[in-house]
């Protein structure tokens, strides 16, 4: 597998650590669960499918990491139970959890279905609501925990015909910070706001491959259209290194955020 260029060597920011990260086979879970490993963690990768060739943990293990692969659905309350016995069980702990597992469904409010509805609401705001609740007594009972989730820069911004999406993506920087209220101040709460972020899949309804064989150059440059500043879409990479930043001890007095990673989009109305 090609190298990324801004994926670098680590420096040992997360060594000695136990993370989960959801979502981890493919986008931006899959460069974070590298970075993470790369850093020093021992990565508990959880995905509802395989996407990545390698798939991803094998991929960690080629380069010298510690991984490990579960496949579950973080929408429901087992699967995510089932992800932090096995970070206890295969590497004795779990210091970090990064909820990332998430998708969308566009269309307009009155063309959803209910089971449309709960599928992307259970996904994005369930997904997070479920691995939070399974973490908080491992993390009460040391003292400490670090949680991560990804929300979005449409979590502060509407886009058509995405209400879905868009309402669980703010509900999502909203729960941060009441997370971060409630249980500082040894468990810290964060999350990032991705813009438009060049994956080579995206999930559809049901989780499923909507572009198999990745993107046209075309549809990379028509998902920069928005960005005002830098006129680009992002790399899962960019983003994973603003993961890296609110997972590890840098950011020790950062708490309650969201770190917008947008390139710009959000500059104005």
């Amino acid at each position: 597998m090609a190298e990324h260029a801004m994926m670098g060597p680590g420096r040992g920011r997360l060594q000695g650590k136990v993370a989960i990260v959801t979502g981890a086979d493919s986008g931006i879970g899959r460069a974070t669960s590298r970075l993470f490993a790369r850093e020093g963690a021992r990565v508990v990768c959880v995905d509802i499918q395989e996407s990545g060739n390698p798939r991803v943990d094998r991929l960690i293990r080629d380069e010298g990491g510690e991984a490990a692969f579960l496949q579950a659905d973080v929408s429901q309350r087992s699967g995510c139970d089932r992800m932090v016995d096995a970070a206890i069980r295969e590497f004795g702990g779990l210091d970090i959890l990064f909820n990332n597992a998430g998708s969308g469904l566009r269309a307009h409010l009155h063309e959803f279905t209910d089971e449309q509805w709960d599928w992307n609401i259970g996904l994005n705001l369930g997904g997070v609501y479920h691995g939070v609740r399974a973490s908080l007594p491992h993390f009460m009972a040391q003292g400490k925990g670090n949680i991560v989730s990804t929300a979005s820069s449409l979590g502060v911004l509407a886009s058509e015909r995405y209400p879905a999406y868009c309402a669980s993506k703010a509900a999502i920087i909203m729960l941060t910070k009441q997370l971060a209220l409630d249980y500082g101040p040894g468990i810290r709460v964060n999350c990032v706001c991705p813009g438009p972020i060049v994956t080579a899949r995206f999930r559809g309804y049901p989780p499923k491959a909507q572009y198999p064989d990745g993107m046209t150059e075309e549809q990379v440059a028509g998902m920069g259209g928005s960005v005002k500043g830098l006129h680009r879409a992002g790399w899962p990479e960019e983003v994973a290194y603003c993961v890296l930043f609110l997972a590890s001890d840098e950011s020790s007095f950062v708490t309650g955020h969201a770190l917008v990673v947008d390139g710009g989009q959000t500059l104005d109305a």
